[in-house]
């Protein structure tokens, strides 16, 4: 809105308010005695100023409508996505997978890039700034992977993803707290038969184009959705808020009846829809899965992977880039490891040997799940925790809860809660075979999950400032990749490594086993790193993956095929770990060298997580603004301000077009309207000046370099 400037209001043609220019003319200020020239002038100045305040807070008012509306799509056109993050709005619909959708998604994407790119960056605050550039980099990462969009997003199921792996998530989702929420859930349940006949289009297509997925990646698939056909309709996990929340409801019996009848009714179309299903994948699909273990053996498959890898790194790395690194890393943690083994005894065994003699010890392994999880809140609350104020400031302090993973899966997964902290952060720990967990692996792992891992990671981006956009994220999706819009798994993941490392500069490893079990951490890391792109760029076998692993790690065969498994499956994903904690490794390495005393860890680390995930060519941008800034206000003595980026930044994403957009070559500016506005003005202001006769009084003051009125004396200018 435009401001008013004393008792005679006027305002620039945003404003709903209409003043005269007779009206401003009549208003006497307290320098009335000025001439009329003078005052004119005075007035066009301001009046400039004005106009060019309205069309900032214009740009700001715009980008953060283009911000609401795109994430109000992204819901509409993902419903499932909106009942995660607590929209209800959709929740009687499912996504669609139609082959035409992908054409109808990139032109939205599209319109709204075009619509962004409309938005001067030069005229908003260094925080919509941000946004800005982030929600350029999604649009244009998923307009760049239309290229893509009949490769792994044909294949829409595998072991890893789908609705039947944890039909128990479909529903714990969704509300049932009236009788629309069961109206809606039933509406959703009956159009599972049409998502999965779209599945099927999908899978069909690829058979058509010679990309389906390799047969580790879905053979499981079969056996999932047997294990739901087991059960009985009414027994089932799609059934149960009919068995466990429709009976307290108010409503009238007839109505509950009712309910449940149609509910029972639904569920058997899901049941009918996944038998056929299940038929086809093993009848037709698993008849046309592709021989190759990698991406790399198809046509096309090694560029594919290096869009892939561009996707999850938010960098642009080549594979054999990633390989070498990979290497490096493990010969570097190898020499580390190596260390300890001598010094406790272990000269001439190989890492795989050395963690195999401690698994014969029961002095390393808990004996019950009670047992883990207790130690695993032990690791939190009493060694952990009280370390946090040192490293951080303005800890959100969000709750934090250790529960048993409902079923199995990895050693531990996070679950972010919500800012007002009523659903906690839950870490999920795998307590199901205690016998097969060692107690030197559980810190790191504590340290990755929770804090300062994945918990306080989230906690501050949930609890930050920031759109909705950039705090939702659909994690969920990675088969789509990299026709998707980006989650920037390299800053997520990569900052929970980075916190491993942080347990070892605070002592948290208390002895050299528990370091050991860092070491695996990290030399995992690494391994994933050359095995990844082992198998879909150089044309590994699985076989030739898996000996890699059980060369350098402590995992049981049986882990590392599942891992391995999938590898094949999410090409490129497993190494954006390694490759985001290197990352925050070296900004900070940076960040010590350029401001040396001045140095402090808890600025540092605000500043990296304060935005929540980003890619990391912007997370650089802004450590090395922050830096910058910390350089000027050490020369002044004063507090530098966080709304200026220093002439010369760009958070502009690579390859965008050059112009009054990117703040690197436009700031200043202002826009085509107050441009106009200022030449109108001033011509006002001569052609009144040329009446009086005054233009000739303006002179150059050589000695002040400025302009000065010749008709005011110098004693009163």
């Amino acid at each position: 809105m435009c401001k008013q400037w004393g008792r005679g209001a006027y305002c620039c043609r945003h404003s709903n308010n209409a003043a005269s220019w007779t009206a401003v003319c009549k208003w006497r200020p307290p320098f009335y005695a000025m001439t009329w020239t003078l005052h004119c002038f005075l007035i066009t100045i301001l009046v400039i100023q004005e106009v060019t305040e309205c069309v900032a807070g214009t740009a700001h008012i715009n980008l953060n409508n283009l911000e609401r509306d795109f994430f109000f799509w992204r819901l509409e056109d993902r419903p499932e996505f909106a009942s995660e993050v607590g929209i209800y709005r959709f929740n009687d619909r499912l996504e669609h997978f139609s082959l035409h959708m992908f054409d109808h998604r990139l032109e939205t994407a599209e319109v709204y890039l075009d619509e962004l790119n409309a938005i001067p960056m030069a005229q908003l605050s260094t925080k919509d700034k941000v946004n800005h550039a982030i929600l350029s980099d999604m649009l244009q990462t998923y307009i760049e992977g239309y290229e893509w969009r009949e490769w792994n997003y044909l294949n829409p199921l595998n072991l890893l993803e789908g609705n039947q792996r944890n039909p128990a998530y479909f529903v714990e989702s969704t509300p049932f707290d009236n009788r629309g929420d069961f109206e809606n859930y039933i509406v959703r349940l009956q159009s599972m038969p049409r998502l999965f006949e779209e599945y099927i289009g999908l899978f069909n297509e690829a058979i058509r184009l010679g990309r389906t997925s390799n047969i580790v990646s879905v053979y499981r698939v079969s056996g999932q959705i047997e294990k739901i056909l087991n059960d009985t309709v009414e027994g089932s996990a799609y059934f149960a808020p009919f068995v466990h929340i429709l009976g307290n409801m108010t409503t009238s019996p007839p109505i509950r009846k009712d309910l449940r009848q149609r509910g029972i009714e639904a569920v058997e179309q899901v049941f009918h829809a996944y038998k056929n299903l299940k038929d086809y994948l093993e009848n037709k699909y698993f008849k046309h899965t592709r021989e190759g273990w990698g991406v790399g053996t198809l046509p096309q498959g090694k560029e594919y992977y290096q869009a892939c890898l561009k996707w999850y790194l938010s960098l642009n790395m080549t594979p054999e880039e990633v390989h070498q690194l990979g290497l490096r890393e493990v010969a570097q943690t190898e020499t580390l490891m190596k260390r300890i083994m001598a010094k406790q005894g272990f000269q001439g065994y190989t890492v795989a040997e050395y963690f195999a003699e401690l698994k014969k010890s029961k002095r390393h392994f808990l004996s019950t799940g009670e047992q883990m999880i207790e130690t695993y809140e032990n690791i939190i609350q009493e060694r952990i925790e009280p370390t946090l104020n040192g490293l951080f400031k303005d800890l959100p302090g969000l709750p934090l809860k250790v529960h048993p993973m409902p079923t199995d899966g990895p050693r531990g997964q996070y679950s972010s809660g919500t800012a007002d902290g009523i659903r906690p952060g839950i870490f999920f720990a795998n307590v199901l075979r205690p016998e097969e967990l060692p107690t030197y692996l559980m810190m790191a792992l504590t340290l990755h999950e929770t804090n300062p891992g994945h918990h306080l990671q989230m906690s501050y981006a949930i609890t930050a400032d920031l759109p909705e956009f950039r705090k939702n994220k659909e994690y969920s999706a990675k088969f789509r990749v990299p026709f998707a819009f980006p989650t920037y798994t390299a800053y997520v993941e990569g900052w929970a490594l980075y916190a491993e490392t942080l347990g070892e500069e605070l002592k948290l490893y208390k002895d050299d086993y528990e370091l050991m079990g860092y070491y695996d951490s990290e030399i995992f890391r690494g391994c994933r790193l050359v095995v990844d792109t082992g198998l879909h760029y150089f044309n590994w076998t699985r076989e030739e993956a898996i000996a890699y692993f059980l060369k350098y790690t402590s995992d049981s065969r049986a882990g590392i095929e599942v891992e391995v498994d999938r590898y094949i499956t999410w090409p490129g994903q497993a190494t954006a770990y390694k490759v985001g904690e290197l990352k925050f490794i070296e900004l900070r390495k940076k960040a010590e060298e350029e401001l040396g005393e001045h140095f402090d860890i808890r600025d540092f680390h605000s500043v990296v997580l304060e935005n929540g995930p980003v890619p990391l060519r912007i997370l650089e941008s802004l450590v090395d603004d922050w830096i910058r800034n910390h350089h000027r206000s050490s020369l002044t003595h004063g507090n530098a301000s966080s709304e200026q980026l220093e002439e010369g930044d760009c958070l502009c994403p690579p390859n965008a077009v050059v112009s009054s957009k990117c703040p690197a070559n436009a700031a200043g500016q202002l826009s085509w309207s107050a441009g106009v506005w200022m030449l109108v003005l001033l011509a006002l202001v001569v052609a009144v000046m040329v009446k009086e006769g005054t233009l000739s009084d303006w002179s150059f003051d050589d000695e002040g370099g400025r302009f000065v009125l010749g008709s005011i004396p110098r004693d009163e200018r």
